[in-house]
């Protein structure tokens, strides 16, 4: 994860129109196959592209710049385009989980309680499992050494007939 990190705040210092290092300040659209534009300049592959730009578009703040007709951007800052009905719809579903999720977390500990308390339900439903009888374990056995070994392996051979 922190290589996404390195890899946004480097994407922002060279493209500082089109990418926030800050993920709590505002951001802006990113153009469609903007990660192929990237590739095609050799500032990525493909692949750290793909990671580093999912990291990027699953912010909370990218997720609230994606409004319908929102302008989107290229590298050099210029408008690409407009954010799809169905992308800005997507993301305000995102953006509501993901503020409900934090709104769970740091709640005054009442998220922790009615976990506490469900949990603590199932457990009184649930039979209560009998305790495994204890078997008593007899003392390892002494190793053999090398030498015993030896013998063992002569002594199967001369009554093995062959």
């Amino acid at each position: 994860m922190t290589k996404n990190y390195n890899l946004v705040a480097m994407l922002a210092g060279r493209f500082p129109q089109t990418f926030v290092a800050d993920s709590s300040k505002p951001h802006r659209p990113l153009k469609l196959g903007i990660d192929r534009d990237l590739v095609a300049l050799g500032v990525l592959d493909e692949t750290s592209a793909a990671m580093t730009l999912r990291h990027y578009c699953n912010r909370l703040m990218y997720r609230r710049s994606l409004v319908a007709g929102a302008v989107r951007v290229d590298l050099d800052g210029r408008a690409a385009g407009e954010v799809a009905p169905a992308h800005a719809e997507h993301a305000q579903r995102v953006v509501a989980r993901m503020e409900a999720s934090g709104a769970a977390k740091a709640s005054d500990g009442r998220y922790t309680t009615e976990k506490i308390a469900r949990n603590a339900e199932r457990a009184v439903e649930r039979p209560e499992m009998p305790v495994a009888a204890q078997t008593r374990r007899e003392p390892p056995k002494e190793r053999l050494g090398l030498s015993e070994l030896k013998a063992a392996a002569r002594a199967r051979r001369v009554t093995v007939p062959g």
